[in-house]
């Protein structure tokens, strides 16, 4: 059995809909199933002008001479074909519509009834190949995939169209700083992959897990427009190295002392100076009735015990649900977006903090 998953998003392997492709791809594999990707972000397809010329002058072969020449034989061959798409207009990318066009080689013209509706007979294809789609989505709500979903079913009509998994709000998937919030998400979906691979569908157990981790409450919904909203609001380019800081002059926080200051302490010897060239910034942790704050001057980075006057962000937190993010326990985006611990200032600071603090 021959699988091949079609990435469609222009940001190639740092995209979300890569994420979760590449790991239902290897449930696929571990299925057993031999698997061949076609990255769009990586060829060279021309638009289809509607000359019909693979139909007629020369059938099955198109008129342009460009990387789609490679990619018809692989569809041809494949017993299971995954689309991966994010969301764009409602639609598939660019890059996919213009795969999708580029297939009529593989149509022949004539009319024939196809199931409910008339459609073209297909050139020498597997009789029992299917379609699975994955797509993921900016917007918090699923339902912004209903057009996506009715479009590949009817591309696919007559049993060839066997499901699809939506991820919606899934731009930070596409950050390297929140991959490790994601795990226990690509292992369902790695698991969603093995079971269309043996079964050709997705259990209930597993479809019901995956939309629980992914499906946004109406609260959720209103705190990810905020979140996304000083997400944007913190992109202006920003001249860090310009920031002013007040002098301290009581002693830094160490490692040898006990409890929360040896934690900050600690932080403060593995602030990493190449995640933010230059920085000089002031972090406030606020955490149930003690404060700590950090104080990064480029390449040095200081802790201390107490409230600065004007950090340039801040983050305010029972205790023992920042020691459960801090630990990798708990989602630091999903405790966010259940208003566990709240957020000032620049929120590019909270997205760079796997970096800033990592060895």
């Amino acid at each position: 059995m021959k699988a091949l998953i079609v990435y469609g998003s222009p940001r190639h392997k740092k995209s979300a809909s890569y994420h979760i492709g590449e790991n239902f791809a290897n449930g696929l594999r571990r299925a057993g199933l031999q698997v061949d990707e076609i990255m769009l972000s990586k060829q060279k397809i021309h638009h289809c002008i509607g000359c019909f010329t693979c139909w007629t002058k020369t059938p099955g072969v198109c008129i342009h001479k460009d990387d789609m020449v490679g990619n018809l034989p692989k569809l041809q061959k494949a017993n299971l074909i995954v689309f991966a798409t994010p969301l764009y207009v409602y639609n598939v990318t660019g890059l996919l519509k213009n795969f999708l066009d580029r297939q009529i080689p593989l149509l022949e013209p004539y009319l024939v009834e196809k199931g409910e509706a008339t459609g073209h007979p297909r050139r020498d294809t597997p009789e029992n190949q299917k379609v699975f789609l994955i797509s993921v989505a900016g917007f918090p709500e699923v339902s912004h995939f209903d057009a996506l979903v009715t479009l590949f079913k009817q591309m696919y009509r007559g049993g060839r169209y066997i499901g699809e998994i939506l991820i919606p709000g899934s731009e930070p998937m596409s950050m390297d700083d929140f991959q490790e919030s994601y795990n226990e998400l690509y292992k369902l979906i790695e698991q969603a992959g093995f079971e269309v691979g043996k079964k050709g569908i997705i259990s209930e157990e597993t479809r019901k897990a995956i939309t629980d981790k992914t499906t946004y409450t109406e609260e959720e919904i209103k705190v990810f427009r905020e979140m996304a909203n000083k997400y944007w609001d913190s992109m202006e380019l920003k001249d860090y190295s310009k920031i002013k800081l007040e002098t301290i002059d009581i002693e830094p926080l160490k490692v040898t002392d006990s409890g929360m200051p040896a934690f900050f302490a600690g932080m403060a010897e593995i602030y990493n100076p190449k995640a933010v060239p230059g920085l000089k910034a002031v972090m406030q942790f606020n955490l149930d009735d003690e404060s700590y704050y950090l104080i990064i001057n480029e390449a040095e980075c200081k802790a201390y015990k107490g409230s600065y006057s004007e950090p340039t962000f801040t983050i305010i937190s029972p205790k023992d649900v920042w020691m459960k993010i801090t630990s990798g326990e708990l989602s630091g985006a999903k405790a966010f977006m259940q208003r566990m611990y709240k957020v000032e200032g620049d929120m590019k600071l909270l997205m760079k903090m796997n970096q800033m603090f990592s060895r």
